[in-house]
């Protein structure tokens, strides 16, 4: 028959003698890590340690907007695959780019991406801190 039928065959025949007790068969244990708990603030630190927007974060992972939305917001948490592939970019932030599945135009768009994602204080004006700082009283009729 074929390469394929022969490999199958003889896994049977093992197979069978193991059930047997005439051969014993090696036995291999794999531990596999639990997967970790990412919280709001976690899922969106580790997105703009990246430097990238919610929109490319979330098509880098493969998922919408809308659920790196609820991920940073805290109404939803990643789950099952997202879990574990947010661990390893975690752990190696250069995979993103090392993979190419982000690739910039030219080193000066990586910093500028970076520099966009870093959340600043807003401005407000003398006016509006000056309103913020004084208390607010009601006069009674």
């Amino acid at each position: 028959m074929g390469e394929a039928f022969e490999s199958i065959m003889r896994g049977l025949v093992e197979v069978k003698a193991h059930r047997e007790g005439k051969l014993k068969l090696k036995k291999t244990t794999i531990k596999i890590a639990p997967l970790p708990r990412y919280d709001a603030k976690m899922a969106k630190t580790l997105r703009l340690a990246l430097g990238l927007s919610q929109s490319v974060f979330a098509d880098a992972l493969g998922v919408s907007k809308k659920t790196v939305e609820a991920w940073e917001s805290g109404r939803n948490v990643p789950s099952g695959a997202s879990c574990r592939l947010l661990e390893v970019i975690s752990k190696d932030r250069s995979l993103l780019e090392r993979e190419k599945i982000i690739v910039y135009r030219s080193p000066a768009a990586r910093v500028q991406a970076i520099a966009k994602a870093i959340p600043t204080k807003p401005r407000v004006s003398r006016a509006r801190a000056a309103k913020a700082r004084s208390p607010k009283v009601e006069l009674a009729r």
